[in-house]
């Protein structure tokens, strides 16, 4: 017998704008709140009357210029095994997430604010303690202005910080730290353009002066020169006599893509994507990260997600079952998700 369980919660905040026109929703209040001023005992003048309409309708045309969409998540899976001859182990898993938009545009001018927080275990039964199954921060904020209200162009500025929460190792066993929180962290500042079609489905972002930041404040990471950081200098002896730098800055080019659209009727396909290239050491050898989602909705509460990210950083070393740093390589990382969702 096998058995497995998969249970996703997802709530959704969805975004809200307010123009100038007010909705239905927003008249019928104007009605009520205008009808209980008429409604006030006699000795109300009409002067304050006159004064609470006038309160109410400009109230009621006021603009917000800020959208928001605010979407906590949390998935359990569970795969249990009796008598299964196959083989296998019995694991319990679970990955928290939330994820934050807050946007403001007003006129030719905007400031697009994004925040993605994730960290997920799982337990196996013939292991003591959790593994880390998920596990980022990514913070990025971008402004732009246009020079015309039809331009699709815009002068734009950007600001990224990715990095993690718990450390990370190499084997089950936890026997060699790999990566920790802000080992590595990543930080971008660029200037340049970026290009947003009429529907936001296409965006294009080219920012040719972009400072690359990498921190790696593990020292003994550092000293190991993980994640392009300058090494430790050692003796003949193998003695640090100088430990290894925390900071690597760079100075490149940045190009980024995001495309998404509908499949057919509730398939939604998006693409991220992101290149860079450093002036000033082995320009020409792009970092690239790719990200593929699909999303299937089948009905009003049951979801499914496929993912799939790319990953290819020539500053990033592989580490070997030693902890000593390996070679560059191409980072793959897929996942299907099914579940439970509920949106408000």
């Amino acid at each position: 017998m096998i058995g497995f369980i998969c249970l996703g919660i997802q709530t959704s905040y969805a975004a809200t704008e307010l123009d100038t026109v007010p909705v239905p929703k927003s008249v019928a209040k104007i009605k009520s709140s205008i009808k209980k001023i008429f409604t006030k005992k006699q000795k109300d003048s009409i002067a304050s009357s006159k004064d609470s309409i006038q309160k109410i309708l400009k109230e009621s045309v006021k603009r917000n210029y800020w959208t928001h969409q605010n979407k906590p998540g949390i998935l359990f899976t569970q795969t249990s095994f009796v008598n299964w001859t196959k083989g296998g182990n019995n694991t319990i898993a679970g990955i928290a997430s939330f994820k934050g938009d807050y946007d403001y545009k007003r006129g030719q001018f905007f400031w697009k604010n994004d925040f993605l927080i994730k960290y997920g275990l799982s337990k196996e039964d013939d292991i003591d303690h959790a593994l880390k199954t998920d596990d980022i921060i990514d913070i990025k904020s971008a402004v732009g202005y246009k020079k015309g209200i039809e331009s699709r162009w815009y002068y734009s500025g950007d600001f990224s910080l990715t990095t993690q929460i718990a450390k990370g190792y190499n084997d089950k066993k936890k026997t060699t730290v790999i990566s920790n929180f802000f080992a590595p962290a990543r930080m971008r500042i660029g200037l340049g353009a970026a290009y947003s079609d009429k529907d936001d489905n296409f965006k294009l972002n080219i920012s040719p002066l972009t400072n690359q930041v990498t921190f790696v404040i593990d020292q003994e990471l550092a000293n190991k020169g993980a994640f392009g950081v300058e090494p430790a200098k050692k003796d003949g002896e193998g003695n640090i006599i100088e430990p290894g730098k925390n900071v690597n800055s760079e100075f490149g080019t940045l190009i980024s893509i995001e495309y998404k659209t509908l499949i057919m009727k509730n398939i939604n396909f998006a693409v991220k994507s992101s290149f860079y290239s450093d002036y000033l050491n082995r320009f020409g050898n792009v970092d690239s990260d790719i990200e593929l989602n699909i999303n299937m909705k089948v009905n009003k509460y049951i979801q499914s997600t496929i993912s799939s990210h790319l990953l290819y950083d020539d500053d990033t070393k592989t580490p070997n079952d030693d902890g000593t740093q390996g070679g560059p390589k191409v980072q793959l990382k897929q996942i299907l998700g099914v579940g439970v969702s509920y949106v408000f």
